[in-house]
């Protein structure tokens, strides 16, 4: 006996997502920036480097590096054990919120071709695949993007109660230079 159910042909086109997701999956994006870029302004403070400094060194980090180079300024700099199970709860709290922005970003979203549902396609690959359909209401992705913003309010929050924040540059940055053999080579005829 033969099963002939007709499949479902789902629409994984993300030009075809009802706008009001469109706009939570973008916010979930910007409070991630927002919440990363509170990380790069600890790292600096915990350095004592000017905010140019911070910019340079931090911009192309991932996060787990920067968790991890996190931890261990914090380990060397907090002035007691107390301080640095402080920042290690925030730094969690940020690592499940950033996890609840790689299941936003790195999943594909389908709609239901008869009902307009909007599914999210989870899938795993780590030893074994997993994969499954979720329906996902947007007052959840809505959430996310707060909880992630929230993760980074708290870091700040932290900064700022103990007067943390990367130096302000003094000097002007010198304007952007032409770099590489040929440019050196130019400069060096002239």
């Amino acid at each position: 006996m033969s099963n002939n159910k007709t499949p479902i042909i789902y629409d994984f086109d993300p030009r075809n997502l009802p706008a009001e997701y469109l706009h939570a999956i973008g916010l979930v994006t910007a409070a991630c920036a927002q919440t990363e870029s509170v990380l790069q302004d600890l790292i600096g403070a915990l350095l004592e480097i000017d905010n140019a400094k911070t910019i340079a060194l931090t911009t192309h980090m991932s996060f787990p590096l920067k968790n991890d180079i996190l931890r261990t300024l914090a380990e060397i700099e907090a002035p007691d054990i107390k301080e640095l199970d402080k920042l290690d709860e925030l730094l969690d709290a940020v690592k499940q919120a950033l996890d609840k922005r790689n299941t936003i970003v790195h999943n594909a979203f389908a709609i239901h071709p008869d009902t307009r549902e909007v599914f999210s396609l989870r899938a795993k690959a780590r030893g074994s695949l997993q994969y499954d359909l979720k329906k996902i209401p947007v007052q959840e992705i809505e959430h996310d993007a707060a909880t992630i913003y929230q993760a980074g309010v708290d870091i700040m929050s932290f900064m700022i109660s103990r007067g943390l924040s990367p130096q302000l540059r003094t000097t002007p940055l010198r304007g952007s230079v032409k770099r590489g053999v040929k440019a050196r080579k130019e400069r060096n005829d002239t």
